[in-house]
């Protein structure tokens, strides 16, 4: 058991760090437990459970079976996995995006160049990041920042829908320099999804969703979506990745005390105090301590809402350890094509931190 919980806790470096940060921040002052964001946190969890039922109809395998046996070419097959990246994570989260596109395009890309694994992996990860900007519950920073700011709908459509579009048009430049190889594939549809199953998950998901932007009362929306996914599967809660919720309320705990301590006040007071310091620093911290982490810890000590939501979201590009998913991306690659996983290292920092440059000069125009 103790042998189990050392290795959970090696391999989580997140849930780790966060759970440290606490308790020393927490030697410090008091802990205040009421900082704790319920709403982001059962939202996430709601959250959760819909795209785990969603991914165990096979709903989203069948469209990736459907779209990738239509690609006739290596360019169009970059294209398509773009594409299924970048729409299905609107919907279901880059986390979970990666976790379903990413087998099946390494499975299928074992009669490929190294190459093509390479860079279509890295298209998977950057897609995923790129989609998942337009929805709140897309990423979790974004649930976070959309609840704890109170930004109203529009105001949230009106910064994601920019950077989604800019990053969409990027992504397509970037396929159009695969060389259109002819490639011959065919994958076997997993399993026929019915129209019960689908009905339910569509009236639960519209259900989130209206309940999430706060068109429906919170506590009684998600307690009757819950009720209703036990009846439905009552192992729902194996779902739940109770680690990254546990991460949330670590850094909840944490950063709550950093603010209540009088040197971290006047540092971070000083280093993030106009619009164009929160938007490049939140940029580069995000690079070496995640987005989620640099999202709460820098929300605390700033009201420049968008330019934090934009750094954020641009800033999980770049290092592996960027954002979450960057680091689900690099661990399915590396177990399952772990010859390459150092090519596949330096291809997706280089082409992810070109794509930032070219998002940070034009986002941070309006940020000087």
């Amino acid at each position: 058991m103790i042998k189990q919980i050392f290795i959970y806790l090696k391999t989580d470096v997140m849930f780790t760090a966060s759970m440290i940060l606490a308790l020393i921040t927490s030697l410090c002052v008091r802990p205040d437990f009421s900082a704790i964001n319920w709403h982001t946190i059962f939202s996430l969890m709601t959250m959760m459970i819909w795209v785990g039922l969603l991914e165990n109809a096979g709903i989203f395998h069948a469209i990736a079976v459907w779209l990738v046996n239509r690609s006739h070419h290596a360019r169009t097959l970059m294209t398509s996995v773009t594409v299924l990246s970048f729409f299905g994570a609107m919907f279901l989260s880059n986390d979970i995006a990666i976790l379903t596109i990413m087998p099946i395009y390494l499975r299928l890309a074992k009669e490929l160049s190294p190459r093509l694994k390479i860079v279509g992996s890295t298209l998977v990860i950057m897609a995923a990041n790129s989609g998942a900007i337009l929805f709140p519950f897309g990423k979790s920073q974004n649930l976070y920042m959309f609840g704890y700011y109170h930004i109203s709908v529009q105001e949230f459509f009106k910064w994601s829908l920019e950077l989604t579009l800019a990053s969409l048009i990027l992504m397509f430049i970037i396929t159009r320099f695969v060389r259109a190889t002819p490639l011959k594939i065919d994958l076997t549809p997993k399993v026929e999804v019915s129209n019960q199953r689908l009905s339910f998950l569509v009236i639960t998901g519209l259900i989130l969703v209206a309940t999430i932007f706060g068109w429906t009362p919170f506590n009684l929306a998600i307690g009757t979506v819950l009720i209703a996914f036990f009846l439905y599967n009552h192992k729902m809660f194996r779902m739940v990745d109770w680690g990254l919720l546990a991460t949330f309320l670590f850094f909840f705990i944490a950063t709550n005390n950093l603010s209540h301590i009088t040197m971290v006040q006047n540092v971070v007071g000083m280093l993030f105090d106009t619009k164009a310091h929160v938007f490049l620093g939140t940029f580069a911290l995000s690079q070496f301590i995640s987005n989620l982490p640099t999202t709460i810890l820098i929300s605390t000590f700033t009201t420049h809402a968008k330019a934090l939501f934009l750094a954020s979201n641009i800033g999980g590009y770049g290092t592996v350890v960027a954002s979450m998913a960057n680091l689900i991306g690099y661990r399915l690659f590396k177990q399952m094509e772990p010859s390459y996983s150092g090519t596949f290292m330096k291809l997706f920092m280089v082409v992810n931190f070109a794509f930032a440059g070219i998002l940070l000069l034009i986002f941070g125009i309006g940020m000087i």
